[in-house]
């Protein structure tokens, strides 16, 4: 291990400055979405108070594949034409494009590469809950997928100094490279991911899915369903190439994830199948 890099990073997330910062609106309207009692309105007016990001969401709820179609000029309307959890995933697409469209040198992954594997996987998420007759989890793991690799976003510079050492210890113990990054620099990207959300005041749930996306085996019991769906999104994702890093070949597909989700090898298949079609999508949002 290298402790420098290790002690580096430690001083990094105890300095709650350091790490990304969220608008403190996008949590209020997270957590107020998951009330099932708030009224449209109030979450109308909270939008409100933000200008930048409701002249954001008012862009992306007339996209392609948030709108249907449907012209949407004002926060109420996007709010009752929509419906609330819609609503709350292009408030996180808003808020979060800033964070994450950035190069993460890293993980070799060029401006725009990050970002767009994360919209993949958010629509893909999303689309195997639907499917999957789920849709108490698809706002959930579209937003998880979203922000599954913030914690790359803090990682990337020390990952740049040990990526070797990370490499060859994937190689040499057949680990995956986020077990690669926690034996080489006592942290992986999950875990910081999760130290991020916690900053934010996320949802537990979507700490989960950010904690565990590479690590389903051990997710809490309660989660493990949205935590599995991210993890089989990411992994089409990375297996068909999209935003996909120096690290992206050395991960795999969990067994327990797949029979938690319940899908099968032909309906693995399908999804793969469907990732040009995911990007057509993407790039309506990006």
């Amino acid at each position: 291990m290298h402790e420098h890099i290790k002690e580096r990073i430690k001083t990094v997330i105890t300095n709650l400055t350091a790490l990304p910062s969220m608008p403190e609106v996008v949590t209020r309207i997270i957590n107020m979405v998951n009330d099932p009692n708030v009224d449209f309105k109030v979450v109308a007016h909270e939008i409100s108070q933000d200008q930048a990001i409701t002249t954001n969401i008012l862009k992306l709820a007339n996209s392609a594949y948030f709108s249907k179609g449907k012209e949407i000029s004002s926060i109420d309307k996007a709010l009752v034409t929509l419906g609330m959890k819609e609503v709350k995933d292009i408030v996180v697409v808003a808020a979060t494009k800033q964070i994450l469209d950035k190069p993460i040198i890293g993980y070799d992954l060029p401006k725009g590469e990050l970002w767009k594997h994360n919209v993949a996987v958010a629509m893909l998420a999303k689309r195997i809950a639907l499917d999957k007759k789920k849709r108490n989890l698809a706002d959930l793991v579209f937003t998880g997928g979203i922000i599954h690799d913030v914690g790359k976003t803090v990682l990337a510079l020390y990952v740049a100094s040990t990526f070797k050492d990370i490499i060859q210890s994937t190689i040499e113990n057949q680990i995956t490279f986020a077990q690669a990054e926690q034996q080489i620099m006592g942290f992986d990207h999950q875990e910081i991911g999760q130290i991020i959300l916690k900053k934010w005041k996320f949802p537990e749930v979507l700490q989960n899915i950010v904690r565990y996306h590479h690590d389903t085996d051990n997710a809490p019991e309660a989660d493990i369903e949205a935590v599995s769906i991210v993890h089989i999104a990411n992994t089409i994702c990375q297996m068909a190439g999209i935003g996909i890093g120096g690290d992206g070949l050395y991960y795999e597909l969990s067994g327990k994830a797949i029979e938690t989700a319940g899908l099968d090898d032909t309906e693995l298949q399908y999804y793969y199948s469907l990732t040009p079609e995911l990007l057509k999508q993407a790039r309506q949002i990006m």
